[in-house]
């Protein structure tokens, strides 16, 4: 029966596909953001601006729409839509599946390819005014509006002398951040953002308004601690909060030639007992190339949840003297709250994990920088090597309220790499794939034959070619947990790459 419905949708959607010029545009704007729309969308676009009036835009009227990645920048939906509330989005959401018209769901925008969070044709339903942040009378929780940033909740929570379970990034929404694991400078002390989520307030396919815990809907509560975008909208997380002041941070940098030196420290901070014992710790490093030097520097981000400056912790590490050294202490609100430009570079991510192994840093170093010198003509290239533990503390808390569906079997630590890039150009477009998915390939096979590789893959690193290894590396029992779940509260699809909502990774 789902197979009938998604091939009637499917059938229904390509018939029905016109070029439409958007409503309300010029000849010469519609020559430039017409795309392929669906009679269905135009359907839903037309009923959608009659029920949200000024909530509700056209593209040739909505100029100050921006997005972090350029990639998203450049996709030209058929209309976009800010609803307030739950109700609002449960309505956006009957609209489209009654016209069955595809959309995409923009929290924080910071995903890299077209249709995650800017739907290509579609309907864009933008969450950003679904943001508010409300602190329990305990202070021991906060719900957090689905379209939140980081920044935005770490600034409200300083107010109150707390914070949570956030990420490093500012302008990263909370809501695919959450859903998807959400790694933070917290995590040593507290876990991942998934596991320290109690209550989610979830659309479903149906327009139904559900609050899912681990004792109410305590399936759905589990498939929603990893499993992205595949069974409905949140539009609100209750999470943990604590009390939180400053803390400290130093970002270093080192010469190329010091990199080994480095790194013995590193490996030593992840594997020993410090990071176990002194939870509030956390070292990430970045190896990045810079075209004006033609040369890889290493870069080292200590982090401390205390406002001590130089903590004795990291001792070892600042006996090597660095290029660069910028310690600071302050709120996290602070530390993050720095505007990005919105919309201006080309991102690509792609992620590995293995376990501990010193060598086999050296050895993915090394298969970076060859990889990465073959591409360097590259307008505006910035290519990162990303490394950071999940901590043994961070993998016991994934045990909390039933457990989470990432499947992670190890005790830890966990080494987790992102290869990130980001360039300025659509000329550079091919070569940065080839390059992201050559070092991808050789730093897996040199895990493998050092015996290191793990399965794990965290999905809000994974690039749309690693979208076959995602669940798989959830292990197979909670790869098919997450399915029954997904046909069981989404019977029709929506949520299914042959549904409406095709963007990110997704599970069928």
């Amino acid at each position: 029966m789902l197979r009938r419905v998604l091939l009637l949708g499917s059938l229904l959607a390509s018939s029905n596909a016109v070029s439409l010029k958007h409503h309300g545009a010029s000849e010469q704007g519609s020559s430039q953001l017409s795309e392929t729309v669906s009679v269905g969308c135009h359907q839903a676009c037309t009923q959608l601006s009659a029920t949200f009036g000024s909530a509700f835009h056209y593209p040739d009227n909505d100029q100050n729409f921006t997005i972090w990645d350029a990639k998203q920048q450049e996709v030209h939906p058929a209309c976009r839509v800010e609803p307030s509330d739950a109700n609002e989005v449960a309505r956006v959401l009957d609209i489209l599946v009654h016209h069955w018209c595809n959309f995409a769901v923009k929290g924080g925008g910071h995903s890299r390819h077209r249709d995650d969070s800017n739907s290509v044709a579609g309907v864009t339903i933008d969450l950003d005014r679904i943001n508010n942040v409300e602190v329990s009378t305990d202070g021991t929780k906060a719900r957090v509006g689905g379209g939140a940033t980081t920044a935005k909740v770490y600034r409200d929570l300083d107010s109150h002398g707390l914070s949570f379970v956030g990420g490093r990034v500012g302008t990263v929404g909370v809501g695919g951040f959450t859903l998807g694991g959400g790694t933070s400078p917290f995590s040593n002390k507290y876990g991942l953002s998934l596991d320290n989520v109690f209550e989610y307030e979830v659309v479903l396919a149906n327009g139904t308004i559900t609050t899912v815990s681990d004792y109410d809907h305590p399936d759905l509560y589990f498939a929603l601690r990893g499993g992205g975008n595949n069974f409905g909208i949140v539009t609100a997380f209750t999470v943990r909060t604590f009390s939180q002041g400053p803390v400290f941070t130093a970002a270093t940098s080192y010469h190329n030639n010091q990199s080994e030196q480095v790194l013995d420290q590193v490996y030593d901070l992840w594997t020993g007992d410090e990071l176990s014992s002194d939870v509030e710790t956390a070292y990430d490093f970045y190896y990045a190339y810079s075209p004006q030097n033609d040369d890889f520097t290493l870069m080292g981000n200590q982090r401390y949840a205390k406002p001590i400056m130089n903590p004795p912790v990291f001792s070892n590490i600042n006996e090597i003297t660095p290029l660069t050294r910028s310690p600071r202490i302050a709120t996290m609100g602070n530390m993050t709250g720095s505007p990005e430009p919105m919309g201006v570079t080309r991102n690509l991510f792609a992620t590995l994990s293995v376990r501990p192994s010193r060598p086999f840093l050296t050895q993915a170093l090394k298969i970076f920088s060859e990889e990465v010198k073959k591409i360097k003509s590259v307008k505006g290239l910035t290519p990162n090597f990303i490394c950071y533990p999940i901590q043994k503390n961070a993998i016991t808390a994934m045990k909390q309220r039933g457990g989470n569906a990432l499947g992670i079997d190890t005790d830890g630590p966990l080494f987790l790499i992102l290869i990130s890039t980001a360039w300025t150009n659509a000329s550079g477009d091919a070569a940065v794939n080839s390059m992201t998915e050559n070092t991808v390939q050789r730093v897996k096979s040199a895990a493998e034959k050092l015996g290191v590789a793990n399965r794990y893959r965290y999905i809000n690193y994974a690039s749309a070619a690693q979208t076959d290894e995602v669940f798989p590396g959830y292990g197979g029992e909670n790869m098919q947990r997450l399915k029954q779940i997904q046909m069981a509260v989404d019977p029709k699809g929506v949520f299914t790459s042959k549904g409406l909502w095709r963007g990110f990774r997704k599970l069928l």
